[in-house]
This record gives structure tokens, C-alpha cells and sequence, in this order.
């Protein structure tokens, strides 16, 4: 009988410690899952007091984003973490000695040296206008089919390029911009204005500097261009455009600027790069941050006047080109000789527009 009991009681105890480990290892899965949700992805958070417009004000780019949210984890699907892809080459000193009133942002891709080429040698090469700083800086993935040696050696000779270590794709643009985006709130983030643009296009700087300075243009959650609106989902699968339901189901699109020349305020760029920390990842790179400026409530201002920003070619005329500040599908040789006569004709546009 006695030793009857022992072994019950052995049994018991056995249970106990069991149900015991069941439940603690039920604990450490919950625990990890919430972690795995990105609630622990910054420290900070664990102690925050300040209010978001208090660190608004006092804090610039990154430091903001870091106490305000958490990003999600490598592992949440369908989200894009931009700080997950490494730079191969950056440009981390660019704004060290003054903040620039303007930064230009060009996407591009390895292939397209004329291009970078014909625009330090137009609207890329000016630096300074009528004591306004500029700094334009191109875009790039990783390109299999381009040698890295050539592109580094570029960079070391102008020292204009951002590079990042992802596939250098159409579909991969959105991953492009957010780069650029990202490197202005770690290294410029007191930058007055941003431009986001393509290496195919004319833009005229002096243009828009005009519109920048005048009373249209804001200093906080400024955000213009081509505008686009109550523009439809593409739901045709042959489509360059085509948007499934599964990535977006909605009827139409935010309000949102086509990607070949937006422009917005400094500090619009923190908002849309912790934005697009929660938003699902769309390649088209326009409409997705046509959807971050929706989630952080901005309004897109339209433009002061019509065909300032084209998104298609501007028939070409001096005067004309004198007045807009894009236009899309631009070859490189044609670049360079239609910056020539804009330049050359710049008084007299002048002259014309005031007597009429």
C-alpha cells in the first residue's frame, strides 16, 4: 500500500511539472508571436512620453520615426522594410556643411550613363542659384548585367550616387524612391524641398525655384505635381499598370502625382517613409506614395497653373520650356540641345511673358 501511494504521488507531481511547461512555453509563444508583430521593435517605445507633434517640432527624420512606430518584422508578408537593404554606396556626408534648400532625387539604371551624363551637364550642374543651394543625387539598384567596378568609379568621381543592394527593376521602383526618401531623413533631413524624378526628363530648376518660393509652395506637408485623380485600379493582366484585387481592392486610387516629377516639403518625407512602413507593398511606386500621403492625412496641392509638371512630352518651344518645370520621354543628346536654346532664349521669354 505504501508503496501503492508513492507511485501516485510520483505521478502526480509528474503531471504537475508537465502542465507547468506546457504552460510556460505556451507564454513564450505568445510573447514571440507579439514580438514577431513588430510591438517590440524599438526600445524607445517602451518609454515614450513625448507626443508625436512635440517630436515633430523638435526632431528631425529618422528620430522621429523611431519613437512614433514600430516597424514591422523582416517576416510580415507584404510589407516593405527599406532599412532591410544595405547600401553599397552611399553618400552619408553630402549635407554636412550646409542644408540645402533643394535635393533632386533621380531614378535610374546602371545602363543609363548618357543620361546622368546629359543632366550634370543641364539642370544637374547647377549647384547654386542666386545663393540657393541644389544637390541632385541618382537613384540605383544592383544591376547583374553591369560590372560594380564602373559604377563605383563613377561615384568616386562625381559623388552624386545612392545605391542599394536590391534588384534593379521596373517593378522594384518603389523599393528605389523609398531609398531615396529614407537617405534624405538619415543624412539631409533639414532639407527645405524634395524632387523625385526620372533620368528621361527635362526639368527646369530656375522654374522651379519660382514656384517653391512663391506663396503657393509650403514650408510643411507641401506635396505637388502631375496630379492624378480618381484615377481606377488597372485590373487587365496584360497590363504594365495591372493592380490584382488581392494587392488592392479598392475601386480607385488615392489622390496621388505620377512618379516622373513630384515635389514636396522637407518633412514630408519622414511622414511617407513611416507610413510606408504600414501600408502593402505596391510596385507602382506613384500610387503607393499617393497612399502613404493618404494615411498621414496630406492634401496634394495643385499646381498653380496647367502642364507645369507633364508626365508626357511638351511639344518643344523655347519660350514654352521656359514656363514648365517637366516633360517626360527625353533622350539624352535631345536633352542637351533643348536645354541650349531654353538657356539661350531665357531673356527674351522673360521679356514676353512680362508685356503680355
Amino acid at each position: 500500500m505504501e508503496l501503492n501511494k508513492k507511485i501516485s504521488f510520483s505521478s502526480a507531481s509528474l503531471l504537475v511539472l508537465a502542465l507547468l511547461c506546457i504552460i510556460a512555453l505556451g507564454s513564450l509563444f505568445v510573447a514571440y508571436q507579439y514580438y514577431q508583430e513588430g510591438h517590440f521593435s524599438y526600445q524607445e517605445n517602451a518609454g515614450r512620453k513625448k507626443s508625436p507633434e512635440t517630436l515633430e517640432k523638435n526632431e528631425n527624420g529618422l528620430q522621429w520615426i523611431e519613437k512614433t512606430l514600430s516597424t514591422p518584422s523582416a517576416s510580415s508578408v507584404g510589407y516593405l522594410n527599406i532599412r532591410s537593404y544595405p547600401y553599397i554606396i552611399n553618400e552619408s556626408n553630402k549635407c554636412k556643411e550646409e542644408s540645402p534648400f533643394l535635393i533632386v532625387l533621380i531614378a535610374t539604371i546602371a545602363s543609363e550613363v548618357e543620361n546622368r551624363r546629359a543632366i550634370r551637364a543641364t539642370f544637374g550642374k547647377k549647384t547654386l542659384i542666386n545663393g540657393t543651394s541644389i544637390i541632385c543625387m541618382f537613384l540605383l539598384g544592383k544591376d547583374s548585367k553591369q560590372k560594380p567596378k564602373s559604377i563605383l568609379e563613377e561615384s568616386e568621381k562625381y559623388h552624386d550616387i545612392i545605391q542599394k543592394d536590391f534588384q534593379d527593376t521596373y517593378k522594384n521602383l518603389t523599393i528605389k524612391t523609398l531609398m531615396g526618401i529614407e537617405w534624405v531623413c538619415n543624412y539631409c533631413p533639414t532639407a527645405k524641398y524634395v524632387m523625385k524624378t526620372d533620368s528621361d526628363m527635362f526639368v527646369n530648376i530656375d522654374r522651379l525655384l519660382d514656384l517653391l518660393k512663391s506663396e503657393q509652395a509650403q514650408k510643411q506637408n507641401y506635396f505637388t505635381g502631375d496630379l492624378m485623380k480618381n484615377n481606377r485600379p488597372i485590373r487587365n493582366k496584360n497590363s504594365k499598370w495591372h493592380m490584382p484585387h488581392s494587392l488592392y481592392p479598392g475601386e480607385f486610387y488615392p489622390t496621388f502625382c505620377t512618379g516622373s516629377g513630384y515635389v514636396f516639403s522637407g518633412d514630408v518625407a519622414a511622414k511617407i517613409l513611416r507610413s510606408s512602413f504600414k501600408v502593402k507593398f505596391l510596385y507602382l511606386e506613384d500610387v503607393f506614395v499617393g497612399i502613404c500621403l493618404d494615411r498621414e492625412g496630406i492634401k496634394i496641392t495643385r499646381p498653380p497653373t496647367n502642364n507645369l509638371f507633364n508626365s508626357n512630352p511638351a511639344p518643344f518651344n523655347s519660350c514654352v520650356y521656359n514656363n514648365i518645370i517637366t516633360s517626360h520621354n527625353i533622350k539624352s543628346t535631345q536633352l542637351i540641345h533643348l536645354w541650349k536654346i531654353v538657356q539661350e532664349n531665357k531673356e527674351r521669354c522673360s521679356n514676353s511673358q512680362r508685356n503680355q
